[in-house]
């Protein structure tokens, strides 16, 4: 199969900087599907415009295991990447490695074994689009993490392990980039070899949005809402439930508990800790009333009194 190498429009930009603001590092044309804006090194086969090709990096938006992203060039894929756009705080992605048409197919080409995950900050400069595509200045790199995928059909699960507190913090004080859409590349590293062909390829990838919480209407339990999918955490009917705070990345909920019946009579306001990765009430034996949580020297804590209303602050990354 003939292979073109997509040339990308790429300007290297530089714009005045303040003490603690970003840098444009490059341009990028990406193309728009299923919600997300998409971009490769290159493709096999090339269309008439970028990314739309028979094997263009838009599809891996299709959630369709006949079509594939395949790249262009003329060795094994490594080196070779492909750019997403991602909202922020997100942790996983889902890749269907190779050419999952069929099984055949599947082990024909070459499939990524090792990838190499980096994150950039975006924005979209004012008038910068064609009939097709979309530009974007984006930063230097702002966090990069490897992980190796398996050689089997199917999704597979990737954390990408970025320090999101850390990202949004540092671009709290720049004035260039968004704050809610980034550009994740995804470089071939290293390949599992095809018994035919010498593409690479990657049938789909999803980006797996975050789950967020909420109480059921009559408030009697919690609700973790992942995209199209809801689970109830717990549910009670004895109690009510009210939040006080939710935590960065919505790991901790503090809820005030009262009972369901008490009526016109006078009862104690109960504090409780919930972790949503653990999903159940952490016992905290030593605090009484729970204010909030205070981030100090990149730890969180729980901040709160006593049940003789002295100040009380706990690590709770230590729990």
């Amino acid at each position: 199969m003939r292979k073109i190498t997509v040339l990308f429009f790429i300007v290297f930009g530089f714009i005045n900087t303040i003490k603690a603001q970003l840098e444009v590092n490059d341009t990028l044309l990406l193309a728009f599907n299923n919600d997300i804006f998409w971009g490769a090194s290159s493709e096999l086969e090339m269309g008439m415009y970028a990314d739309f090709g028979k094997y263009g990096s838009t599809n891996l938006g299709d959630d369709n295991s006949t079509t594939c992203w395949a790249e262009g060039s003329e060795k094994d894929g490594i080196g070779e990447y492909i750019l997403l756009s991602i909202p922020e705080k997100i942790q996983n992605i889902k890749i269907k490695n190779g050419y999952q048409k069929n099984e055949n197919l599947y082990y024909a080409n070459n499939r990524p074994k090792t990838i190499e995950l980096s994150l950039y900050a975006s924005y979209e400069p004012s008038g910068y689009v064609t009939e097709s595509h979309n530009g974007f200045f984006i930063s230097e790199s702002l966090a990069t993490t490897q992980f190796e995928l398996e050689d089997k059909l199917g999704y597979q699960n990737i954390k990408t392990g970025f320090d999101w507190e850390r990202i949004l913090e540092e671009l709290d004080h720049d004035n260039t980039f968004d704050k809610d859409r980034f550009v994740l590349k995804i470089k071939i590293l290293n390949v599992y070899k095809g018994n035919k062909w010498n593409d690479a390829c990657i049938s789909d990838i999803k980006v797996i949005p975050n789950p967020y919480f909420d109480l059921t209407i009559d408030e009697h339990g919690l609700l973790k809402i992942t995209g199209g999918d809801t689970d109830t955490l717990f549910y009670n009917t004895e109690n009510i439930y009210q939040v006080v705070e939710i935590s960065s990345y919505a790991e901790w909920i503090i809820f005030i508990i009262m009972p369901s019946d008490i009526e016109d009579s006078r009862v104690e306001t109960i504090y409780e800790l919930y972790n949503t990765k653990k999903e159940k009430f952490i016992e905290i034996n030593d605090i009484y009333e729970m204010y909030g949580f205070v981030k100090k020297s990149g730890k969180l804590f729980l901040e709160g009194t006593d049940k003789d209303f002295n100040d009380y602050s706990i690590c709770l990354d230590d729990l």
